[in-house]
């Protein structure tokens, strides 16, 4: 057979195999798991565990996706669905899960990706990308293809990842069906028919077009997921039930504590995923804006108040006003390659500020309204478990508030749910599962967690669930902030966990001492444990500020494997890629 996943379940193989726990790990994940994916060509033939097994299937379809936050997910299995309904038998793929070298035989394939971060592949993805974008990777000839791209154009690199794809399997030889679709954070409309207009044009191509089979045989085989009924467009009205402070009075940071009901909606989600918030703008930002343009219509309020993305400048709208505004300064780094200088420019400036400085660009108010996107839903990573709080969500938002240009600026969610809602009003959100950050289903396995700040969020999620579960595993947490005074939050839970053994806690408050300390030197001073702790199967996980904070732990870490691994750097970099490749090394970074 051709065999993208080379695992299976051991709870479907034959009773009487006598496999080793290891091979039951190395084995286990596909014929039941979650994260388990089988291709399904026309005739497929496997061995498990010296027996052939013979399937046949016929309009066969494979489905790929690299995704970060559980978009690019969502949108292979809505694919997966409406391919079955048209008579095709689909296989959902995980990147990470995919043989290039089989890959490379299906007649039929579909692409969902996203861009992650400034135009990098998604954790999930980077691996086989960089199979395929080899010198050597295999030919794509017999392939029909077509890609679903999902980004965000306030993003210099909008959907990269998707172009890079559909451009490598051009180059190798595959023929694309239905021209590349380029999604911004209001993707569904766009995705539903792109994926109608793909499998109608992959309808009639390729072996097994002649004829179809009543059932499936491969149907209990693949994963099924478990849609929601809520979504962006459809969001279930979660009551606010608790929120307070976490951080001091005396921070210099406001982070606030969040919980939420779901009693009664019939939703359900894992330690590791997110709820997606739908917030309201700022009332004084609205009214900054209406006073701008000199309008009062209450209709014209709601709307900016409700519905469109009023804070933050779009690109469209940067470049129109620097054409008008005759600043030579801000037209040449809109002109220029260079995103770095232009973003210093931009840095903390809302549209208020850029519509004072440029009263001159003669923008009008419809003219203004154009340029504004739909008000996109803000994805928290949940910080709580379902089993431990039932019918509960909780999550861990730090309040963005700063003063520039004589102007106090606001976070468009976070102090909408810290200023404006009340407890016992509704929230609009809905759930996203992000099933490649999760706690391991092996209870036993050690697992390691660096998030400081709010990246804790998941983390308190984590070690609620594995108490719920009594993991016999051990967990280790590296948190820190500036001050521990001030800015440890869940402080009482965590040392509890700590006093009772279950948790061990290593702490970076960074502004406590002259020099500063991160979670990334802890890492260093632990460095031998922490590499004991990897080679004996822990599962490494960070979650909070991608730019910084995430690639500094990368750093740290490769550091130690060198040392204390006795490596030099290739096979370091060896080493961390076959972490993320087994899925023992996961991100959740912003």
């Amino acid at each position: 057979m051709t065999d993208l996943n080379k695992g299976f379940k051991t709870s479907l193989l034959p009773s009487d195999v006598p496999f080793s726990d290891e091979q039951k790990q190395w084995l286990g994940g596909f014929l039941s798991g979650l994260h388990s994916r089988l291709q399904i060509t026309q005739e497929a033939v496997t061995t498990i565990a010296g027996e052939e097994v013979s399937m046949v299937a016929s309009y066969p379809i494979t489905i790929i996706y690299g995704s970060q936050t559980g978009n690019a997910e969502t949108c292979a299995y809505d694919a997966g669905d409406a391919a079955k309904a048209l008579g095709f038998s689909p296989v959902i793929m995980d990147m990470n899960d995919v043989v290039l070298a089989n890959l490379a035989q299906v007649e039929r394939l579909l692409v969902c990706t996203s861009t992650y971060g400034e135009g990098e592949m998604p954790d999930n993805a980077a691996s086989l990308w960089e199979e395929i974008s080899a010198s050597d990777a295999p030919s794509f000839s017999n392939t029909k293809f077509s890609v679903l791209a999902l980004g965000d154009t306030g993003y210099d690199d909008f959907c990269l990842s998707g172009q890079q794809w559909d451009e490598r399997l051009e180059q190798l030889g595959a023929t694309r069906v239905v021209d590349r679709v380029d999604c911004d954070v209001d993707y569904e409309d766009l995705a539903e028919k792109w994926v109608q207009q793909s499998l109608s044009n992959l309808k009639g191509t390729g072996a097994g077009s002649e004829g179809n089979v009543d059932t499936d045989p491969a149907e209990s085989l693949t994963p099924q997921k478990t849609k929601s009924k809520y979504g962006r467009k459809n969001p279930m009205l979660a009551p606010l039930t608790a929120k307070r402070r976490l951080s001091s009075e005396q921070s210099s940071k406001e982070i606030m504590h969040f919980e939420f009901s779901i009693a009664n909606m019939n939703e359900s989600y894992d330690a590791g995923d997110s709820l997606n918030i739908i917030p309201h703008n700022q009332p004084s930002l609205v009214k900054e804006l209406m006073a701008l343009f000199g309008v009062g219509s209450q209709e014209l309020e709601a709307q900016l108040t409700n519905e469109l993305e009023i804070r933050i400048p779009t690109k469209s709208f940067i470049k129109t006003l620097a054409s008008r505004a005759g600043d030579a300064e801000f037209l040449a780094l809109v002109n220029s390659d260079d995103t770095e200088k232009l973003n210093r420019f931009l840095y903390g400036k809302d549209n208020v500020d850029l519509l004072k400085s440029y009263q001159n660009a003669n923008i009008s108010l419809d003219e203004f309204l154009t340029f504004l996107k739909p008000i996109a839903p803000r994805a928290y990573s949940i910080a709580s478990s379902i089993n431990a709080h039932p019918e509960e969500v909780h999550l861990t938002i730090g309040s963005v508030r700063y003063n520039q240009e004589n102007r106090n600026h606001m976070g468009v969610c976070s102090t909408f749910l810290a200023d404006i809602v009340n407890k016992g009003e509704g929230i609009q959100c809905y759930l996203s599962p992000n099933k490649a950050f999760s706690v391991p289903e092996d209870n036993s396995k050690d697992i390691i967690m660096v998030g400081p700040g709010t990246g804790i969020a998941p983390f308190r999620g984590f070690l609620e669930e594995r108490e719920v579960r009594g993991a016999k595993g051990k967990n280790w947490l590296f948190f820190g902030d500036r001050n521990k005074e001030n800015d440890f939050i869940y402080r009482e839970q965590l040392e509890a966990m700590q006093d009772s053994g279950f948790l061990r806690l290593d702490l970076a408050f960074s502004r406590d001492q002259a020099e500063k300390i991160y979670v990334q030197d802890r890492i260093k001073e632990q460095g031998a444990e922490f590499f004991q702790w990897l080679e004996k199967g822990a599962y490494f996980y960070i979650c909070g500020d991608a730019y910084r904070m995430a690639k500094d732990v990368e750093a740290a870490i490769y550091e130690v494997v060198m040392e204390h691994g006795n490596m030099d750097r290739v096979a370091a970099e060896n080493y961390v890629s076959q972490l993320k490749k087994s899925k023992r090394y996961v991100r959740d970074v912003y």
